[in-house]
């Protein structure tokens, strides 16, 4: 076991981005059960699809649970994306019961991918329509998923994931 030292650099808080792209979209997923780190590789022609919440609405969290089947991660993430619009609606409804994965990129440069191809994020959503006009009127949406691993750290830039030797 290594030590966890204090951190000197800056820490931001708050998500900077949302990206989605379909289970069956993807075509390659690797992850390093040592590093955590992972990479997706989507089918040609298909890609991440951006997500825009409203700033500081955006809040991840995630929970670890011992089972009898062994230690499952829990996360769930919360937004709120603005306006009753049609075509909010009309993307949402292709979504709905859908198996996703998630890219949540946090603004201190922390890239974490949100579920699978074993263990998918779903999407649930409803509408809020308050009755003061000064009142939020948008979309309220949670991805929420179970996973046997943590969340992994994507890799960036070319090059693969290093194996546990190579660490």
């Amino acid at each position: 076991m290594g030590n966890i030292l204090r951190h000197t650099g800056i820490n931001i808080g708050a998500i900077s981005s949302v990206s989605w792209i379909f289970r069956e979209d993807v075509i390659g997923f690797t992850y390093n059960d040592s590093s955590l780190l992972c990479s997706v590789t989507p089918k040609l022609g298909a890609g991440w699809n951006s997500m825009y919440g409203t700033p500081e609405t955006i809040q991840l969290d995630s929970e670890q649970q011992d089972t009898p089947a062994g230690l499952k991660n829990i996360y769930k993430l919360k937004m709120l994306v603005p306006k009753d619009r049609r075509e909010v609606e009309t993307e949402f409804l292709g979504m709905n019961g859908r198996l996703l994965m998630v890219r949540v990129t946090d603004k201190n440069g922390v890239i974490r991918i949100l579920g699978s191809p074993e263990n998918p994020m779903k999407l649930t959503c409803k509408l809020l329509k308050p009755p003061a006009m000064e009142g939020f009127n948008g979309y309220e949406l949670l991805f929420s998923g179970e996973m046997h691993k943590p969340a992994g750290f994507m890799v960036v830039g070319s090059g693969g994931i290093p194996d546990d030797n190579q660490l």
